[in-house]
């Protein structure tokens, strides 16, 4: 008898979970005030440094990550650490440099 309980909180649990993703239609969250729209092509490369060398544990350093010349663009992009945190700098799609944290694709 308490086994039953728990499988039957973990089917209905179950349940309520297919029903949520079983919608076709999916919002994108709305852009939030500080986010930086980037190229698709920016962003894969934003996606990848996350992925490799994002920023290292421990002290906070200043350092080129990597550097990419943007197909959309036409201009280098790089992505470099400074103070710990991963920046993005591109001539056309974050000029001032900003946190790749806070960058998202254009639509």
């Amino acid at each position: 008898m308490t086994l039953i309980r728990p499988l039957l909180l973990l089917a209905f649990a179950s349940v309520a979970l297919l029903q949520g993703c079983a919608t076709s239609k999916h919002d994108v969250a709305k852009t939030d005030a500080g986010q930086v729209s980037v190229c698709t092509k920016c962003y894969e490369q934003i996606r990848k440094a996350r992925s490799t060398g994002g920023p290292r544990g421990g002290l906070a350093t200043n350092r080129t990550i990597s550097t990419h010349m943007c197909e959309d663009c036409k201009n280098e992009m790089t992505i470099y650490e400074k103070d710990g945190v991963m920046m993005v700098r591109c001539a056309t799609c974050a000029p001032e440099g900003a946190d790749c944290d806070r960058c998202m694709p254009k639509k």
